[in-house]
């Protein structure tokens, strides 16, 4: 096992996140990921960060660096999308609870008339998890007509459904109403105010010997497929520096709502300092206050899990752990990304992780994170 690297600052001493480097060690022995990078920030201090492992193990093997780029799948959408999204609403450009259909008219097709901007930020929309577009069209315009077509499964706002579709969807209205590419948008009007150097979509070439590894091949998408993929031009080898999901690589080129953010955990960390600073930054805010407060409240009530706008909520969501509190929120990533924000402690918690490298056949990230939370909750408190 590769030793770990680490450098703490603040009050925090570094024997009390001996039992965190444990249980992160103990992780990449049991094949749960290779590496990974922890970042830790409390009183808006980073009191921790500490990188582990190897950013790749084929077809060489690579040490993870402090500063390494990963590529943070989901965590796109609260970071990136949401973001965008409620800035147009902030600027006026767009308002929650207005039907999608006022924005995209083709989107109220097939009884999803009713289906307002909130509802896609809160998953709520009646939309499907998750489907393999690439297989069915060939561009993002015919991507977007597919999902206007399709029917929703329940009625909006009566079920939380976890769905890639909307954040693509959401996407595509900022690109129609702030008129830029997402990419664009969030170089432009998102990246200044944060201060990122690294964060970004599509990283160029020069980043990728500090791009860290996911998916030997689609393999997962692959056999998922089944017949289905048959015959499709399905990438083969170690994927690093693009994007990992199929959807965002085959039909967006890497640009998408719901996946193609790739950043540092320094720079995650950052991002959620400001959600637990209300928006605030030296450069400007990036979203008003109460345009925070609504983004990381519950906003679906007595459904079975909360849901903020674009965030998870503390109520069903065991990844943050036994520990956190009530008005914890965050969001995790398909590749092993997680950011936790625990505003009561003032504590900002980043994990990012490659357990899909060099294959995603585990799913033991989930227990592991909820442990993780956990152990760095006890080490601060300590």
């Amino acid at each position: 096992m590769r030793p770990a690297r680490s450098a703490v600052r603040g009050p925090v001493s570094s024997a009390q996140f001996a039992q965190v480097q444990r249980l992160v060690e103990q992780g990449m022995a049991a094949g749960t990921f290779p590496g990974a990078v922890v970042h830790v920030r409390r009183d808006a201090r980073v009191v921790w960060h500490h990188a582990f492992g190897w950013a790749a193990v084929t077809p060489r093997r690579r040490t993870m660096r402090s500063d390494a780029v990963f590529d943070l799948a989901s965590l796109t959408k609260p970071i990136a999308t949401a973001t965008a999204v409620l800035q147009l609403v902030e600027h006026g450009i767009l308002q929650l609870d207005h039907p999608v259909a006022d924005y995209l008219p083709a989107f109220g097709a097939s009884g999803k008339q009713a289906v307002t901007v909130r509802h896609l930020l809160t998953h709520t929309s009646g939309l499907p998890a998750w489907i393999r577009l690439y297989l069915r069209v060939r561009t993002p315009a015919e991507a977007l007509r597919y999902i206007c077509a399709l029917s929703p499964g329940a009625a909006p706002g009566s079920r939380v459904e976890y769905s890639d579709l909307g954040f693509i969807v959401l996407g595509e209205l900022v690109r129609a109403c702030g008129e830029l590419s997402l990419d664009r948008y969030l170089d432009a009007r998102i990246a200044p105010l944060v201060g990122w150097r690294r964060t970004r979509f599509r990283p160029p070439a020069a980043w990728r010997p500090r791009c860290v590894a996911t998916e030997a091949g689609n393999e997962f998408e692959r056999a998922a497929a089944g017949a289905e993929g048959k015959g499709f031009r399905w990438r083969t080898g170690v994927i690093c520096g693009e994007v990992h999901d199929g959807n965002s690589y085959y039909l967006y080129r890497g640009v998408a709502g719901h996946a193609g953010l790739f950043s540092t955990a320094e720079e995650v960390g950052r991002f959620g300092q400001i959600m637990l600073d209300f928006g605030a930054t030296p450069h400007g805010a990036v979203l008003a206050r109460r345009t925070v407060a609504e983004a990381t409240r519950d906003q679906t009530g007595q459904l079975e899990e909360a849901r903020g706008l674009g965030w998870r909520c503390r109520r069903g969501s065991p990844f943050m752990g036994a520990r956190a509190s009530a008005e914890a929120f965050g969001h995790t990533g398909f590749t092993g990304t997680s950011l936790l924000v625990d505003r009561p402690r003032a504590l900002v918690v980043v994990l990012l992780t490659n357990r899909v490298h060099p294959r995603a056949a585990t799913t033991a990230i989930e227990t592991f994170r909820a442990q993780f939370h956990d152990a760095v909750i006890e080490a601060i408190e300590s």
